[in-house]
């Protein structure tokens, strides 16, 4: 009793020591917690993830085999970590085969998935940059139709930017350990559903002609244009500013010579859903059943496996007669212009904001016109704070054609540049349309509850 009474006295004695060492305590005590809270959390992930390591597989069926494309930069190289703790054992319990590769250089995403062959999947471990190449990559080939199928797609959120994954798994800010593990889980139950990506052409201005074509980009999520962006991309070099600096940035590129006039000509068409236009080549389906007989079963048949239909795709959604189908609007381009706005963003329905754009359609938001430094300030704050960007207006489209307008290099000569899902690219001008259900990834149809945070 004598040395808690003095031990009493010594904490009242010293407050300053009492209120630093009771922070510690209590920042050790929620630290503890929360590392119990996650064991137990990849437990029961783990035991869910043996019980399909350890079912038995009809007669004939091969071992899953999947190959990762892992960034091992991604998040200042905590992306590898990551994965390594929350993601790879559960691969490996469920009794799959896991070729890793890790990329070496910008690009070797796509180069790799344009020649990828001998795998059931693959795992884009890393953030928008790296999706961003995977899709690119897989819908350049020339089979890309079949490849889209034969290689479905597992998103692990690893990098510094996932606006796509964000989308798909319904978390805001960093993705937690749940979310990786949901996300590995779904593909070790095999849970697949299409997803739509937008095509981004480049086209050549009359300075450019005679030189040859630029490929088509794909993406998962957006293309990012304007003064907002150049800032965000700007904060590394703020790193003395610690975790200001995501907010200093825009305080310092306020003067600063980035992308303040976006101004455009645009043509745009309406979103269509499917008609005699754009199906010109769909005629009528007969549904009806012929008069073949069915083939006899067998008693081997049974120890064959059965074709797994993909959730949503065609393969399991009735046929559609577009040539009954009229849309006098479709394929018809409207003009106009912006002007005098400094923030331009072309999205698909994958982003936490754009959940309500169809699939056959892109949204382009822009900001509002002649904003301020205060105003331009207030809203990079409010959108490093609340993970929302605000826009002055927003339109649906089916197919857009930008051409900037503005002066599109900077006062040193340099060329200014653009994101698409966090790549760079020079803003030139460019041909953006919609590709529902283009590629398939591992994911349910509706995001899980986002009651366990981010």
């Amino acid at each position: 009793m004598s040395r808690i009474v003095k031990f009493a006295r010594v904490l009242r004695r010293n407050p300053k020591k009492s209120i630093f060492f009771s922070a510690v305590l209590a920042g050790g005590v929620n630290y503890g917690n929360n590392k119990y809270e996650e064991s137990q959390m990849m437990r029961a992930f783990c035991e869910e993830a043996m019980v399909y390591g350890e079912r038995s597989r009809p007669l004939g069926e091969p071992e899953r085999h999947v190959t990762v494309l892992l960034n091992p930069t991604a998040k200042g190289s905590k992306g590898k970590a990551h994965f390594e703790r929350y993601c790879a054992p559960l691969l490996h319990l469920a009794g799959i085969k896991v070729a890793i590769v890790k990329t070496e250089h910008e690009g070797q995403a796509r180069d790799l998935m344009e020649i990828m062959e001998n795998t059931n999947a693959v795992v884009v471990a890393g953030g928008d940059g790296t999706l961003g190449e995977v899709l690119t990559g897989l819908l350049r080939r020339v089979d890309h139709d079949e490849a889209a199928q034969r290689f479905p797609l597992g998103i692990l959120p690893l990098g510094n930017t996932n606006t796509c994954t964000s989308a798909i798994w319904g978390f805001q800010g960093d993705p937690g350990p749940r979310h990786l593990a949901e996300a590995t889980m779904a593909i070790v139950q095999d849970i697949k559903r299409p997803m739509d990506v937008m095509e981004i052409t480049p086209l050549q201005s009359p300075e450019q002609e005679g030189e040859p074509m630029p490929k088509s980009v794909y993406a998962a999520s957006m293309v990012e244009w304007g003064a907002y962006r150049d800032a965000a991309n700007r904060k590394e070099a703020y790193w003395y500013w610690s975790f200001l600096k995501r907010y200093m940035t825009y305080v310092f590129s306020s003067y600063k010579d980035i992308t303040w006039d976006c101004s455009a000509q645009v043509e745009y068409s309406a979103p269509c859903s499917g008609c005699s236009r754009c199906h010109a080549d769909t005629g009528p389906q007969n549904t009806k059943k012929d008069n073949t007989p069915e083939t006899p079963r067998r008693w081997w048949m049974a120890y064959i496996p059965k074709p797994k239909l993909v959730l949503g795709s065609k393969s399991d959604e009735e046929k559609i007669d577009y040539s009954t189908i009229i849309n006098e609007e479709c394929g018809v381009m409207h003009k106009t212009t912006i002007t005098n706005i400094c923030d331009v963003c072309l999205s698909t329905k994958n982003t936490p904001q754009s959940l309500e754009v169809p699939s056959y359609a892109v949204a382009l938001k822009t900001g509002p016109v002649d904003i301020g430094t205060f105003e331009f300030i207030k809203e990079g704050w409010s959108r490093e704070w609340n993970k929302v960007k605000n826009y002055a207006s927003e339109t649906i489209v089916g197919e857009i054609t930008l051409r900037p307008t503005g002066e599109t290099k900077t006062k040193k000569g340099i060329d200014r540049e653009l994101n698409i899902d966090s790549e760079t690219f020079e803003v030139r001008p460019m041909r953006i349309k919609a590709k529902p259900s283009a590629v398939t990834i591992f994911a349910p149809i509706n995001p899980p509850s986002t009651a366990h945070g981010g």
